[in-house]
């Protein structure tokens, strides 16, 4: 099928619909796929079943680049579920949490831990919350405060650092998308040049950060606090720390970061001219190659150490090495079914129809709000991220390419800032069911409490970044302003905790 017309949209359609029906996001692009192939079969449900399998799921799964993706998540599953198997992840939170003596103090060390465990966002949910939880209990603060600290930091983290869980899904979609879109651009490089347009997240973390800071709530979080405050404190026996055990944590992490970072240098700067900018020589790297340099380093590292400190026995070692890599199972199947169905997509040529709809529609300075928006719907009625991602960005970087270039780092920053705004509001996403869990919350107190902050976290990024970035302000100011709305939200509209 070489012409574009509205049937090319179908596969979309049928895989946002049936997610928004089911709230099941494996079904739901399965089938979005299979309706790409019946379009591109004529119509042949055998032959659409065949497309499917090969070439969509076949090829999205054996491309060389694709490869190198599933094994640096492979890589960094395995190695978070070892770190957590010696116990040095609980370790290093405990280290941050040592000096609390205060309910500010405690408040902050929630939110600095959920920073320093930002590899993984489901790490982030469970270790961060379980850690901490008898600090926060001895201090009284409430298990909403602890549940909403995590949340915030977690999937926000895991999306804007240059190493985890998340970058390579992230990193995958786009070089797809920009490749759909005939750029020749890095994938790596593209998605760095893009950190300062993920408002939200940006915004989260600091909205989060003003409320621990301040020790200020409003809304259903300060009856919350207040009614913990004044309560006595819940008995939680304190765990025995092992403060040494937290290096097992932070060499391998720090070694992931040095390595892909190292190799990224190394491989840019190898024909780089000598006046080259940081992202020119990251742009003539493959980050690919990078991250899975630095993953092989970290988990190489973290299985020695285990082995020559004898925290756990080698066997445990590599059953917790495998176990981590079995939960990658259902995101990794996200993964490639995203994949086949933006091949298929593809196929139908439906960047190129969306382009010929909408291309007068919207007008370029709009463009990345109406994203975020349209990308925070479909993941607060979803309440997954990645699927979100999966289905939006093979459209939406074709379709700014094609109508406004200049806001194509924006638009597509905003499909991964409105999926993390959508999932943090949403009450059926797995990070804010495993951030109740984490923190020992009732589910639908959690989910009350933080919706508040998470919507005024978003409406800032909103009103004081995502319009006037696209009205041409530089993204970092944009982030000033936005900083700046979050405390003084924080400061005017919050109020102080009265024991």
């Amino acid at each position: 099928m070489t012409d574009p017309t509205a049937l090319s949209l179908t596969p979309v359609i049928v895989a946002i619909g049936l997610a928004l029906a089911t709230r099941q996001v494996v079904p739901s692009l399965l089938a979005g796929t299979v309706s790409a192939a019946l379009i591109i079969e004529g119509g042949d449900p055998w032959q659409a079943l065949v497309h499917t399998v090969d070439p969509l799921i076949l090829d999205a799964i054996a491309d060389r680049d694709h490869v190198k993706v599933t094994l640096f998540s492979l890589l960094i599953a395995g190695m978070v579920a070892l770190l957590s198997r010696l116990g040095a992840t609980t370790a290093l939170v405990d280290a941050v949490a040592g000096r609390a003596r205060t309910r500010r103090g405690g408040m902050v060390t929630v939110w600095l831990s959920g920073m320093v465990v930002f590899f993984d966002d489901y790490a982030n949910c469970l270790v961060v919350g379980t850690a901490t939880r008898p600090l926060t209990d001895r201090l009284r603060i409430s298990r909403e405060k602890l549940a909403y600290l995590v949340d915030s930091t977690a999937a926000p983290m895991a999306t804007l650092a240059l190493v985890s869980t998340w970058i390579g899904y992230e990193v995958g979609l786009i070089d797809d998308a920009l490749q759909a879109a005939g750029q020749d651009e890095n994938a790596y490089a593209f998605f760095m040049a893009g950190l300062p347009y993920r408002f939200y997240p940006w915004l989260a973390l600091i909205f989060a950060g003003a409320i621990a800071f301040t020790g200020r709530d409003f809304g259903p979080m300060h009856a919350a606090e207040t009614r913990a405050a004044r309560g006595p404190a819940p008995t939680t026996a304190e765990r025995e720390r092992h403060p040494a055990l937290a290096w097992l944590a932070i060499l391998p992490v720090a070694t992931l970061v040095g390595v892909t970072g190292a190799s990224l240098w190394l491989q840019g700067s190898a024909d780089a001219a000598p006046d080259a900018a940081l992202f020119e020589i990251i742009g003539g790297a493959d980050g690919y190659d990078a991250m899975l340099h630095g993953s092989i380093a970290a988990l190489t590292l973290a299985l020695g150490l285990g082995a020559i400190t004898r925290a756990a026995p080698v066997t445990d070692l590599f059953k917790a090495l495998m176990d981590g890599m079995r939960e990658l199972f259902e995101p990794l199947t996200v993964l490639f079914l995203a994949w086949a169905l933006a091949s298929g997509i593809g196929e139908l040529n439906a960047a190129d129809y969306l382009v010929g709809l909408l291309g007068g529609a919207i007008p370029g300075a709009a463009l990345p709000t109406v994203v975020f928006l349209l990308s925070a719907a479909v993941a607060f009625a979803t309440g997954t991220s990645f699927g979100t991602m999966g289905v939006l960005l093979p459209l939406v970087i074709p379709l700014a390419f094609s109508t406004a270039p200049e806001m194509a780092l924006a638009a597509s920053s905003a499909v991964l800032a409105g999926a993390t705004w959508g999932d943090h509001c949403s009450p059926i996403s797995d990070t804010t069911v495993l951030s109740s869990t984490g923190a020992g919350c009732e589910h639908t107190a959690h989910v009350v409490t933080q919706l508040p902050y998470a919507l005024a976290a978003g409406g800032l990024s909103i009103a004081l970044c995502s319009i006037p970035a696209g009205l041409g302000l530089s993204p970092w100011l944009c982030l000033l302003l936005g900083a700046a709305g979050c405390v003084a939200v924080v400061r005017f509209v919050g109020r102080p905790t009265v024991a």
